[in-house]
């Protein structure tokens, strides 16, 4: 998601300056030194150290998470002696976007990726591209899709620091309790699985839900591309939501919903608050979830819950193996606004922070994904619930990243409307991505 200026020189030549000025005095063995060499000048002793420049950081996370990044900016500060990075935690992403338009911004900050393409065309945010060249930054092992979602019209306007994507949670008892093996593989088995276990009260109120109903947010999009659903076209100039998979996503939660109540459901859901004691799946009252990396640090370290339960990828369509592994991704990801006071700062701080070491100490923190393939290994992620499952899926050909270009953001609530209308009984599936398909006309430009 993010920002541009002129440039100084790279992070690693402005540390390695620092050192000359700070050891420039010292000599070889054997070499002598004349006293004028060995005792600066009084006017040179008495001249007082270059300040540091200030570099503003807002972030999105609060809390414990926001200490997390405050403790990684003392480790920045006192790494080198050119900047000193200042930390605000303002958990309102609109509050940021008004900072950046009121030109009172940060000089660096953080997002998601589907924003990005929405801000670069606003001009909100610096191109990276001659920051990442003239320092010669190594993003080799970066997840392809992760910087593409950082892409906006061929530029790279922000980096990743992580990688989302869901996987299949189940209960194992539910499972176990409803005579089920394995978990499903493709969507005919998984509304299958559902309904099993599935039950119900005397009043048809539901007691546990079978199907991944809850939370919604995670259903649409990820299950869409897990059934082979692209929403783009593949040389990227016509939107396809029309597509099969988000059809076939739509047509699966519709006859679930339609077997058990629209009205049961939502009066379930409604009750329920992710993540936390009414979470029905932490509670035993939900069989199968759609969730992402973060969710098995959360239930067993934060939340101390005991819950046994599997993982699996997301169920694909049937009679196509070769799909299998499907989903959306999408990233945390830091960028530079265009009129940031001190974007070298910025550079030197994101460039320092999407290293190798710092992105293994910030996601081992946060217990994510990070956004480098090649610290996967890394003994800090060791002891992650649930890392080795999900570094693996990441591997997967078939993870896709939402289309990026500067209608994104209506383009995302198209979708989210329609599918919305569909699942709550106010339109069949066909009429959904039939709207889809007229309502995002002309977003694409």
């Amino acid at each position: 998601m993010r920002m541009k200026k002129a440039m100084a020189g790279t992070t690693a030549a402005l540390l390695a300056l620092s050192v000359t000025a700070c050891g420039g005095n010292n000599k070889d063995a054997g070499e002598s030194a004349s006293p004028s060499a060995s005792k600066p000048a009084a006017s040179e002793s008495a001249k007082p150290a270059k300040e540091k420049t200030t570099v503003n950081f807002w972030y999105l996370w609060g809390g414990t998470e926001g200490g997390y990044v405050e403790k990684l900016i003392s480790e920045f500060n006192a790494s080198q002696d050119l900047y000193e990075v200042k930390g605000l935690s303002v958990p309102d992403v609109q509050k940021v976007v008004v900072g950046i338009s009121s030109g009172n911004g940060p000089d660096i900050t953080d997002n998601f990726s589907n924003n990005t393409a929405s801000y670069a065309q606003k001009g909100m945010l610096e191109p990276l591209d001659d920051y990442i060249s003239k320092s010669n930054y190594d993003m080799s092992d970066f997840v392809p899709a992760a910087l593409e979602g950082g892409k906006f019209q061929g530029k790279q306007y922000a980096l990743p620091i992580n990688v989302n994507f869901s996987l299949m949670f189940y209960n194992k008892k539910l499972f176990a309790d409803a005579g089920i093996v394995d978990p499903p593989k493709t969507s005919d088995e998984l509304l299958t699985d559902a309904v099993k276990l599935t039950k119900v009260n005397a009043d048809k109120t539901i007691e546990v839900l079978g199907f991944p109903d809850f939370p919604l947010v995670y259903y649409t999009t990820s299950m869409s591309m897990a059934f082979g659903g692209s929403f783009i076209s593949d040389d990227g100039k016509t939107l396809t939501p029309d597509n099969p998979g988000t059809l076939e996503a739509l047509k699966l939660m519709q006859s679930y919903r339609n077997q058990f109540g629209v009205d049961n459901i939502a009066k379930f859901n409604s009750s329920a608050k992710y993540l936390d004691a009414t979470d029905p799946f932490i509670n035993g009252k939900q069989a199968i979830r759609l969730d992402g990396p973060w969710f098995g640090n959360t239930v067993k370290n934060v939340l101390k819950k005991d819950l046994d339960y599997g993982i699996a990828p997301l169920p694909g369509p049937a009679g196509h193996p070769e799909l299998a592994g499907g989903g959306e991704v999408s990233s945390s990801t830091f960028f530079i606004p265009s009129n940031a006071k001190n974007k070298d700062g910025a550079w030197a701080f994101m460039s320092w922070l999407m290293s190798k070491e710092n992105m293994v100490k910030f996601n081992s923190m946060f217990s994510n994904l990070p956004a480098r393939t090649s610290v996967y290994d890394d003994p800090a992620f060791a002891n992650i619930p649930d890392f080795k499952q999900f570094a693996e899926a990441a591997k997967s050909p078939n993870l896709k990243a939402f289309p990026v270009f500067d209608g994104q953001s209506e383009y995302n609530k198209v979708i989210g409307d329609e599918f919305e209308l569909a699942v709550n009984g106010k339109q069949s599936a066909e009429d959904a991505v039939k709207h889809m398909k007229e309502k995002s006309a002309g977003l694409l430009k």
